[in-house]
């Protein structure tokens, strides 16, 4: 990762606080960066909807969208999101966001071992 994207998940988290947050996640994060956000603050609801929504904007209709969702899903996105579902059940927020960037995420389902990923993550049940 380059120094200009490579933000500790701490920072992450921090971003989130502020208003202009998710707009700073997305201009210097990477995929990488966003999925070891949702892992190191797992509990966190915040963390998780702006993650989630964060996956959203960079694998959905971008300049770069197709390489982005190959990263997440190498980065392991698909189980993040999926454990943010879980973890967070009872949450609206939570399950709208992860839901949305599992939808962006779609394509990846056409390649069979990233759709045996996404079942093996319980994708399906979530």
């Amino acid at each position: 990762m380059s120094g200009e994207s490579a933000m500790g998940s701490a920072n992450l988290g921090l971003l989130r606080q502020c208003e202009e947050g998710l707009k700073a996640i997305e201009a210097a994060a990477d995929v990488e960066s966003v999925v070891t956000a949702m892992r190191t603050h797992a509990g966190s609801v915040e963390v998780q909807v702006t993650a989630c929504s964060a996956l959203l904007r960079l694998t959905h209709k971008t300049h770069n969208d197709a390489e982005n969702k190959t990263r997440a899903v190498t980065a392991g996105a698909v189980e993040a999101v999926v454990a943010a579902m879980r973890a967070h059940a009872g949450n609206a927020g939570v399950q709208e966001a992860a839901g949305a960037a599992l939808f962006s995420l779609r394509n990846m389902v056409t390649n069979a071992e990233n759709r045996t990923r996404a079942v093996t993550a319980g994708a399906v049940e979530a």
